[in-house]
């Protein structure tokens, strides 16, 4: 079923893809605004990995983007982790986290959430990364994995974006946008995480978000900014608004021991 948020809109694609949609017409308010993105776009779309992954003609932008949502219930307590922005290396290979840039398995696997004690995986044999790729995203789905948690993974803005560099994570989307129309994609791109975590959190379970503008986005008002001290303090506890669900937020996840500890710490208390 297709959703809708406003000017964004998405579908799913397969078993984590989504094709996604943006009316620019209705994103930027002003010819000028619209002016500053279109002659920041050709530099954008050169960027590595945007050419395989954007699509523009006129008013439309078109892209994949990722997000991993299990459908197979259990008695595990349901855990939807909230990133950045997807990296475009991801979207391509088809699964969170594929790789890093070096070529070889991305920290997020070993040294964060399996050292974390939050989620231990087989061990992927072979060099194939399609292959990896491929038996890892079989295993998340089908929760063939050790843990208490039944975990879902998403991105909070949908737009995907190099590693690093000039367009790189949610800062370089910010870059291509504008702050004003960034501030229209996040409102959205709210609305979009809080109606995923609606449907996958029943009752209990909890949402983590790694990084600063996901945690803005998703907490109450009366829950405290994010701030990486706060956050590396494991001080960031609230609640995703509008709804019961416990929120918590944890530094980043290329800070890797930060990032580590501060899972084991929030994660063990609920």
């Amino acid at each position: 079923m297709k959703k809708k948020q406003q000017f964004l809109s998405y579908r799913r694609a397969g078993e984590i893809k989504l094709k996604c949609s943006i009316r620019l017409d209705q994103l930027f308010e002003t010819d000028m605004e619209r002016k500053k993105f279109e002659e920041k776009w050709g530099e954008f779309k050169k960027a590595k990995y945007n050419s395989d992954l954007y699509r523009k003609k006129g008013n439309v932008l078109q892209y994949d983007s990722e997000q991993l949502i299990p459908s197979i219930k259990s008695r595990k307590l349901p855990l939807l982790l909230v990133f950045g922005n997807p990296a475009g290396q991801s979207v391509l290979n088809g699964m969170f986290f594929s790789f890093e840039g070096d070529g070889k398995e991305h920290r997020m696997w070993r040294s964060i959430l399996e050292k974390s004690k939050l989620l231990e995986l087989q061990k992927e044999k072979g060099s194939n990364l399609k292959k990896m790729n491929a038996s890892r995203r079989k295993r998340m789905l089908s929760l063939d994995y050790e843990s208490k948690f039944r975990i879902g993974m998403s991105v909070f803005i949908t737009m995907p974006s190099p590693a690093d560099g000039k367009w790189g994570g949610v800062a370089g989307v910010k870059r291509l946008l504008g702050a004003r129309a960034f501030r229209r994609l996040e409102a959205a791109e709210r609305d979009r995480v809080i109606e995923i975590a609606k449907g996958f959190i029943k009752r209990k379970g909890a949402v983590v978000a790694f990084q600063k503008n996901a945690w803005d986005a998703l907490r109450r008002d009366s829950d405290q900014p994010y701030r990486i001290s706060e956050a590396r303090a494991c001080k960031l506890k609230g609640t995703v608004r509008g709804t019961k669900t416990p929120l918590f937020g944890v530094p980043p996840t290329r800070l890797t021991n930060p990032c580590r500890d501060a899972l084991a710490i929030q994660l063990g208390k609920i």
